[in-house]
C-alpha cells in the first residue's frame, strides 16, 4: 500500500528527560514511511549525548545541532526547509504521539487535497490529565480565528507543498504566539482547516510552556502574548473590516474580541446597533465570518456587561430586561440566583 513520506520535525532544547519516549513513540507508529528532523537548539543538558548515542544509526532520523540558540520558530523553520516528505508533522520534546496520529492525519490529508492543515484534539498528562477538544470544521476553525488559537499547534500535520509554495514560514520575530501567527496566515492565504476529533497527541504539562503560567490553581495567560494576540486578532477581523471601514469603532471592535468589558449601559446599547449592523455588513460581502458565530460572539459581549456587575440592584435588573433578546442566555438556576441578588441588592 503506498505510502507518501512523512517529515516530523522536532525541535529539542534540554529535554534529557522526556525525548526518548517522544521518539521512541515516532518510531512505534502504526505507519513506517517516515523521516524525522531532530533540531536541537544548543541544549546544554544531555539531550545532545542521549541523541547521539541512541539515534545517530537510525536511518530514519536526521539530527541537526544549531551553533546558536535562537528558539523553536527557527528550529521549525529549518526542518521545513529540509522536509523531503508530502506531509510535515510536528512533535514537541517533551510530548509524545499515539500509535496510530500518523496513519490517521494523512489518511485525512489524501483523502482531502484541499486541506493545508490538519491537527488533532490533545490528552495533557503531568500536572494534570485531560482531554482538550478544538473545533472539527474548517467553517468553526475559520471563525474562532477571530478569538484565538483554535488549532492544536503541536499535532498539527501540514501539506509541504502548500506551506513552501505559499511562503508560509514561522515568524522568527515572535517568542509568543507564533504558531496563531501562522495559522492567521495560512488562513488569509486561503488554506483549508481539519481537525480530527480524537486525542491523538500526549501533551506534557510542566507548569514551564512559555504561554501559560500558574497561580492560585488557575491557569493565566502570559501577558506578553496576550497583547500580541490581541494585535493577530485585528488581523483576522481584517477580512471583514477595517481601519478605513465605517464600521470600524475600536471600542464596539474590543468588546467584541473580548479585549474589555463594557461598563456603561448606554455604551453597551450603542454597541447592540454597531453588532447587528457589522452581521449585516458581513452577509452583504459573502459571510467572511457565520452570522450566526458573530451573533453568539457580540451576545456573550452583552452578558459579560451584567457579569461584571459588582452591586445588583433594581436597576440592572430593568438593563437585564431591556437587553434580554440580545444578551448569551444564562443557565436557569443561574439566571434566578441573577435575578434575586438584583432584587434583594445583593453583590455579584
Amino acid at each position: 500500500m503506498y505510502q507518501p513520506l512523512v517529515s516530523i520535525i522536532i525541535p529539542t532544547y534540554n529535554v534529557e528527560k522526556y525525548i526518548e519516549q517522544g521518539i521512541d513513540s515516532l518510531l512505534n507508529q502504526t505507519y513506517s514511511n517516515l523521516e524525522i528532523l531532530i533540531i536541537d537548539d544548543c541544549s546544554t543538558d544531555n539531550t545532545p549525548a542521549i541523541l547521539e548515542k541512541k539515534y545517530t544509526k537510525n536511518k530514519k532520523i536526521k539530527i541537526i545541532e544549531k551553533s546558536e540558540n535562537l528558539g523553536p520558530a527557527n528550529s521549525r523553520n529549518i526542518g521545513i526547509q529540509q522536509a523531503h516528505g508530502k506531509y510535515i508533522a510536528l512533535l514537541d520534546g517533551d510530548d509524545y504521539y499515539a500509535v496510530d496520529k500518523i496513519e490517521k492525519q494523512v489518511q485525512v490529508m489524501e483523502s482531502n487535497p484541499d486541506v493545508a492543515v490538519c491537527s488533532t484534539f490533545l490528552y495533557t498528562f503531568g500536572l494534570e490529565e485531560k482531554e482538550i477538544r478544538f473545533p472539527i470544521s474548517h467553517i468553526e476553525i475559520k471563525d474562532q480565528q477571530l478569538l484565538g488559537c483554535p488549532v492544536a499547534h503541536p499535532a498539527t500535520m501540514f501539506r509541504t507543498s502548500y506551506i513552501r509554495e505559499n511562503n508560509l514560514y514561522y515568524n522568527e520575530n515572535l517568542r509568543f504566539s507564533e504558531d496563531y501567527d501562522l495559522f492567521i496566515r495560512v488562513l488569509l492565504q486561503g488554506g483549508k482547516f481539519m481537525t480530527i476529533p480524537e486525542a491523538l497527541y500526549f501533551y506534557r504539562l510542566t507548569g514551564n510552556q512559555a504561554s501559560f503560567t500558574r497561580h492560585n490553581n488557575k491557569i493565566l495567560k502570559n501577558e506578553k502574548q496576550w497583547e500580541i494576540s490581541k494585535a493577530l486578532h485585528y488581523k483576522v477581523l481584517s477580512q471583514l473590516i477595517d481601519e478605513n471601514s465605517k464600521l470600524y469603532h475600536k471600542k464596539y471592535i474590543d468588546a467584541l474580541l473580548v479585549h474589555h468589558v463594557i461598563r456603561n449601559f448606554q455604551d453597551l446599547k450603542l454597541f447592540i446597533v454597531w453588532a447587528k449592523r457589522l452581521i449585516e455588513y458581513n452577509e452583504s460581502i459573502g459571510c467572511p465570518f457565520s452570522s450566526k458565530f458573530l451573533e453568539s460572539t457580540y451576545k456573550k459581549s452583552v452578558l459579560g456587561y451584567f457579569l461584571a456587575q459588582k452591586q445588583l440592584s433594581w436597576k440592572i435588573l430593568y438593563q437585564y430586561v431591556t437587553v434580554y433578546p440580545y444578551c448569551a442566555k444564562l443557565d436557569l438556576t443561574y439566571q434566578i440566583k441573577y435575578i434575586i441578588k438584583c432584587i434583594l441588592f445583593l453583590k455579584h
